[in-house]
């Protein structure tokens, strides 16, 4: 039998990829089609033990086993963040992206925030998750950092090292479009007043700082965003340390005036809560965009949580 070659046929492709600000190798999703236009809104919040009753035989923590989300909580907690129209979103003390993932579809799954991702612990029941409009890319944990406890108790001088909170401080890359992206970092560092707790969210941050200053000579131009419950009131050593590092292009800056409080969320007389950016990012922060939200009553916000969010404006390049 004669056998018949046929011609192999070649199918120009016109498909195209949008590539990652961040790298060539890497691309948004092939469905992804949402831009922030003009603008970019930043948010974090921290939810107050948003924990589900489902226990997780791998986090061996009674609390998460204890969990209780209130209906009356997410309806409100869905209504605020529709009126506040963030593009990214970071809670903290979130059980984890698969439970926040769960109460997206429940309670607001027509606000777009497709992109949901965490460095949980693997024993403790509160963590930090990123809720995105927009692609994810790199996502580093300094989970398995062991940092420093240096402090001074009873007139003598103490060294520890810890890393069992150390999963509540990790760094994403942002994609907000093929030209431009940017690089934030979530945090929800120790909780406490004293020396030890102070010493452990120095120990954090300096970690933190370090790993940007390594980050910014590979890309000086990088930009960069700290944001979270990072536990320290504005006149504070930690925020201090952010704040009047001599590295300018480590240095941090806080959009709001430091009289400016966010804790307790019904009668605020503090601030815990924090958007700071590097140098870098100053052109494109809108002016008097940071804000406090408060878009209900003050029974109301304390019914979602202890504390209030914040947002912040970029312009995108």
């Amino acid at each position: 039998m004669k056998k018949f070659l046929w011609p192999l046929l070649v199918f120009p492709l016109f498909l195209s990829a949008q590539k990652s600000p961040f790298n060539s190798e890497a691309v948004f999703p092939a469905r992804h089609t949402y831009s922030t236009g003009d603008t970019l809104r930043i948010m974090t919040w921290n939810v107050e033990h948003l924990v589900d009753e489902l226990d997780d035989p791998y986090v061996n923590n009674g609390r998460e086993n204890n969990g209780e989300i209130k209906p009356e909580k997410m309806k409100l907690l869905a209504q605020a963040l529709k009126m506040a129209g963030a593009d990214v979103i970071v809670f903290e003390e979130a059980e984890s992206a698969n439970v926040v993932e769960a109460l997206r579809d429940s309670f607001f799954p027509d606000l777009g925030y497709q992109y949901i991702a965490d460095t949980r612990s693997r024993n403790w029941y509160q963590n930090v998750v990123i809720l995105s409009k927009l692609p994810i890319g790199k996502m580093i944990s300094y989970g398995n950092v062991h940092t420093p406890v240096v402090f001074e108790e009873d007139g003598e001088n103490k060294y520890q090292t810890q890393n069992y909170i150390n999963t509540r401080l990790w760094t994403c890359e942002l994609l907000v479009d093929s030209t431009y992206g940017l690089y934030l970092s979530g945090a929800h560092l120790k909780a406490g007043g004293g020396n030890r707790n102070e010493a452990m969210r120095l120990g954090q941050l300096r970690y933190w700082q370090k790993e940007m200053e390594k980050l910014l000579k590979a890309e000086p131009e990088a930009d960069i965003i700290l944001l979270g419950d990072l536990n320290s009131y504005r006149n504070g050593n930690e925020i201090k340390t952010l704040l009047e590092d001599e590295r300018p292009s480590v240095k941090l800056y806080d959009p709001l005036a430091p009289e400016i409080n966010s804790h307790p969320a019904d009668a605020p007389s503090h601030r815990l809560d924090y958007i700071l950016y590097n140098q870098n990012l100053s052109d494109q922060v809108i002016p008097n965009s940071a804000q406090v939200l408060q878009p209900f009553n003050p029974e109301d916000m304390r019914a979602i949580s202890d504390h209030l969010p914040l947002i912040l404006d970029l312009l995108v390049p």
